[in-house]
């Protein structure tokens, strides 16, 4: 039976995961700091794998496993893991010291950077991740309009915020997290990307709505594109009605091309949240865009919105290691073509397979995002609507395990492509998908 014998040596190879898994289960919930370290492996009685060292496209567990991986922390290492020239300025900062609580000339480097490459960010707030640059967006969306609402696509993934966190699980509209208010008393309405009903929900609420906020290709989502057309459409009727108009560039956010995805599409919103590469792989959070909205949060005004920051904002190691990095990606249009059409290559290569097979996988993504979907049940061209009411996590649970046993690390099936990725583990990865995808999808999984 492939999931048994997958099980057995997934255990059999990692005994030092193993134990320390068994001490992480004592001391912290459901043994994570973060939800999605578990790879759903808890799911089918394995493990998460513990890291202990990384370099170009590749990881090391503490059991000496070694792994071409695709996850690239949460996206983050678009250069590879540990890439040399961001280490040497790492290094040579470290010796000054490492956290201040004061200003540095790095964080006015980065940013000066930032708004230089990118027209739709006149200036930039840092703070020190993903969710808190998404609720402060919200948050200045809210005093600037005077409206309450907030529109966000389901299954957009905008961090952990109390603001943002609904519809994040599934297509169809479900109950809150435990702790957060309802979403109609905390504000918030929610559309389907690429839907023609979501004009009609702008319209409808036109009056109310302070900000429309998604990625303009969904992250933890599962790396649906939006359409541009779909774009444009929002852009125009967030001007029609006084809307401010959100890219969530977390993600998205030099990783096609050396700037903000927003400008290879041509539709500037008003405001962008950005995050995990512009800090080459250090903590990091950003809200930047039109001057006159980022003034409300300046200490020079009357009646300032809050955004406090935090302890870490404008950590210096982030400003020196994502400065550093910004500045690689410069001269690297060769190697963004380059994995931009690998990840073409192996989405197309991938679906093309899965479907002369009549796998209950699909691969969803753009250019260098490529991730996994595993169904219930095998269908011809499955919607949006169809993958998210027949993802199945088990499933995806014995493909993370799979891949695993063969030497390759990813989470939402694979997730990401990096410059440190060559053609060969391209092709490696590719052969190994193949290997498994009819095993995985015929497998029984109690």
């Amino acid at each position: 039976m492939f999931i048994k014998e997958e099980l057995e040596k997934f255990q059999k190879d990692r005994p030092k995961s193993k134990e320390l898994w068994q001490k992480a289960l004592e001391v912290l919930p459901g043994g994570i700091s973060h939800n999605i370290r578990t790879f759903g492996l808890h799911l089918i009685g394995g493990f998460p794998v513990f890291i202990k060292s990384s370099k170009g496209a590749q990881l090391k567990d503490v059991d000496d496993n070694e792994y071409i991986d695709c996850w690239n922390g949460h996206f983050a290492m678009i250069l590879g893991h540990n890439p040399p020239e961001v280490q040497k300025v790492i290094k040579e900062y470290l010796v000054e010291g490492w956290h201040f609580g004061t200003n540095t000339e790095y964080q006015v480097k980065l940013a000066s950077t930032i708004v230089k490459d990118n027209l739709g960010i006149e200036k930039i707030r840092f703070c020190v991740s993903g969710t808190e640059a998404t609720m402060y967006a919200s948050r200045l969306a809210r005093a600037f309009t005077k409206r309450r609402l907030i529109a966000k696509a389901k299954l957009g993934w905008h961090g952990a915020n109390d603001t943002l966190s609904y519809d994040i699980g599934s297509i169809v509209s479900g109950e809150a997290s435990p702790g957060l208010l309802k979403a109609e008393q905390a504000g918030v309405l929610t559309f389907q990307i690429n839907d023609e009903s979501t004009f009609d929900l702008i319209k409808e609420n036109s009056e109310n709505l302070a900000a429309i906020i998604l990625e303009p290709v969904l992250g933890g989502g599962g790396g649906f594109p939006v359409k541009i057309e779909f774009l444009k459409r929002l852009k125009e009727d967030a001007e029609r009605y006084g809307i401010l108009l959100i890219f969530d560039e977390i993600i998205t956010g030099y990783r096609f091309t050396d700037s903000l995805f927003q400008n290879k599409v041509g539709v500037i919103p008003d405001l962008t949240t950005m995050g995990k590469i512009i800090g080459g792989g250090m903590p990091i959070g950003a809200v930047g865009g039109r001057k006159d909205i980022i003034d409300q949060s300046s200490p020079g005004v009357a009646n300032q919105v809050l955004i406090g920051g935090g302890t870490f904002s404008g950590y210096p190691l982030s400003m020196i290691a994502g400065l550093k990095t910004l500045e690689i990606l410069k001269n690297s249009h060769q190697d963004y073509n380059r994995i931009n059409q690998e990840g073409d290559s192996l989405l197309n290569n991938l679906n093309r397979f899965f479907k002369e097979i009549k796998s209950q996988l699909i691969a969803i993504g753009y250019k260098s995002m490529v991730m996994i979907h595993a169904l219930s049940k095998w269908i011809e061209q499955p919607s949006m609507r169809d993958i998210s009411l027949f993802k199945d996590r088990k499933r995806e649970a014995l493909l993370q395990l799979a891949l695993f046993n063969r030497n390759i690390s990813g989470l939402h099936g694979l997730g990401s492509i990096s410059m440190a990725h060559t053609h060969e583990n391209i092709l490696r990865i590719q052969e190994v998908v193949e290997e498994i995808a009819q095993p995985v999808s015929q497998s029984k999984i109690g």
